[in-house]
């Protein structure tokens, strides 16, 4: 066993469902601490989250925004790896923290992130083990390294010398990932610390989800324009692996409810003439490396 305590930060409102998952089986060290934020929970979410130890930090519902909420939860935090997990996600593996423990032990020099990937099925389910490092120009073409805030390390003293954006209305990840890539640091994919994403929303908050992600996505990175034809393609793939019992008809509505957002943004994207593609620009700009 590897000894990196971690503290894990969960944003929480009205997440008892998800807490009842998530907590046991995050099996946290003695070492490790677990922090929540709450933005006004009115069910069970706090007691259950002060049974499992949990340090709770409250925030004014107001006052909410993604990138506030991590901002006081890792205010809050004291180790030296902060974990964000979202409440909605459960751990795939028993040994989850320790896969994230050994990842830290073979980081190079450098890393000051690294993400776990997103699953909704066993069937999405991708590599068991490895990480990958991404730095300078890897996400040029796209954002593809990892889960984001749902399920992501980050070693405290790098956030500590640039805090989330807490102004954006979501995507404060991937722009302190594309600023820390920018000024030379690199990120790491840990392929074996995968999530169960259990997302359960309206039609309306996929396509949100969609709308806002492809939004940042396209404000830092040069990326793919969803088509319609595209979204015909997926719909029907998707349609041929519910009937087949693959994927769940839940996941089917919130993958279809993203697509059709971001193609939506994407129209207006390019109606607007929005640019895009900021870390080009911003590597661009970096200073070239001295001599060694």
């Amino acid at each position: 066993m590897v000894d990196v305590p971690i503290s894990v930060v969960v944003r929480t409102l009205d997440a008892e469902a998800g807490l009842r998952e998530l907590l046991p089986a995050l099996r946290l060290d003695p070492g490790d601490e677990l922090v929540v934020v709450d933005s006004g929970s009115k069910d069970r979410s706090l007691g259950m989250a002060r049974e499992a130890g949990a340090r709770i930090v409250p925030i004014d519902p107001a006052r909410f925004t993604y990138g506030r909420s991590l901002n006081v939860g890792f205010a809050a935090a004291t180790r030296e790896w902060i974990l964000a997990l979202s409440s909605h996600v459960v751990p795939v593996r028993p040994d989850f923290l320790e896969i994230y423990r050994r990842a830290v032990a073979r980081f190079p020099a450098g890393v000051v992130a690294a993400a776990g990937p997103l699953v909704r099925n066993d069937g999405e389910r991708g590599m068991t083990g490895g990480i990958t490092l991404y730095e300078g120009e890897d996400f040029l073409r796209g954002f593809e390294f990892g889960a984001g805030n749902p399920n992501c390390l980050y070693r405290r003293d790098a956030w500590a010398a640039r805090p989330f954006d807490e102004e954006l209305g979501g995507g404060e990840d991937c722009d302190w990932y594309v600023r820390e890539i920018a000024a030379g640091r690199a990120l790491a994919a840990v392929h074996a610390a995968e999530v169960y994403y259990r997302f359960r929303r309206p039609w309306s908050a996929y396509v949100y989800k969609g709308r806002v992600d492809f939004r940042v996505a396209h404000r830092y990175l040069d990326v793919h324009q969803p088509k319609l034809s595209g979204l015909a393609v997926r719909a029907a793939k998707l349609g041929l692996y519910a009937v087949q019992g693959r994927v769940g008809w839940s996941d089917v509505k919130g993958s279809l409810g993203h697509c059709w957002g971001s193609y939506r943004e994407a129209s207006a994207a390019r109606k607007s003439g929005e640019p895009g593609g900021l870390l080009r620009k911003l590597l661009r700009e970096r200073p070239a490396a001295g001599p060694n």
